[in-house]
């Protein structure tokens, strides 16, 4: 199960990018220090998230999100990039 502090960034990095999976994240949080949790609670409660059609592709195996997207991101102290999945 993922906290607020994990979820917010996987949603980000689905959001954004060459080819998002996810659309409807509030815009604001581009503009959100990472500290401001209460305005960073209330940008998420705003989305209205859904599925891009390449999101339910990768959903279904017919596409690979890191084929069309570069992942850079910190988890459990590993640095993951597309590379080193």
């Amino acid at each position: 199960m993922f906290d607020q502090w994990e979820l917010g960034p996987l949603l980000e990095g689905l959001a954004s990018g060459p080819m998002p999976a996810v659309a409807g994240l509030d815009p604001k949080l581009a503009k959100l220090a990472r500290h401001d949790a209460r305005g960073r609670n209330a940008a998420y409660r705003r989305s209205r998230l859904s599925l891009t059609e390449f999101g339910k592709a990768v959903l279904e195996d017919r596409e690979d999100f890191r084929r069309h997207n570069p992942i850079r991101r910190w988890w459990g102290g590993t640095l993951l990039t597309n590379e080193r999945l």
